[in-house]
């Protein structure tokens, strides 16, 4: 089993609305076709992981109308390739570890704003179907999508 410590505590998290499709934002600091991802971030210091996720969407992408359906039982990890994980946090983890929950979007779309941080995660987002999410997502975190849409197709297929 590999060493947990050398992973970051951070939250996934799953948006979609009703037409069933998922929230993904193009990163801005990766200029890539495979640079899209859904939010997540690290969980603060004595901070719940559903708190962290709300957080985490809010300070993302500005959303604030979701409802909580679901959350994986399980922590999903992923290793960052190499010539990331050494310049990032200080080189101390090589990877994140990940507790993810899945919302449902109630709001309209006008309430989307990826410029509430100085700098932003994302340039741009769209809804989109399970399908592209997996085949556009970067390479190292393909698995650990799959995972969760494999956890989540069916609430989101069945929610409504």
């Amino acid at each position: 089993m590999a060493d947990l410590k050398l992973y970051r505590p951070n939250v996934g998290i799953v948006i979609f609305n009703k037409d069933k499709k998922v929230w993904i934002g193009k990163r801005s600091d990766i200029n890539t076709t495979d640079s899209w991802q859904m939010p997540q971030g690290g969980i603060d210091k004595d901070e719940d992981p559903m708190q962290a996720a709300i957080r985490e969407v809010y300070e993302e992408t500005g959303i604030r109308s979701i409802k909580n359906i679901s959350v994986l039982n399980k922590w999903i990890k992923y290793d960052l390739p190499s010539e990331i994980s050494k310049n990032k946090w200080n080189g101390k983890f090589k990877g994140q570890i990940q507790k993810w929950y899945l919302f449902y979007f109630y709001g309209t779309d006008i309430e989307i704003n990826l410029n509430l941080s100085k700098k932003p995660e994302f340039l741009k987002w769209r809804w989109s179907d399970i399908e592209y999410i997996e085949n556009n997502v970067t390479k190292f975190k393909k698995d650990s999508y799959k995972e969760v849409f494999q956890n989540f197709n069916k609430e989101i297929k069945n929610y409504y």
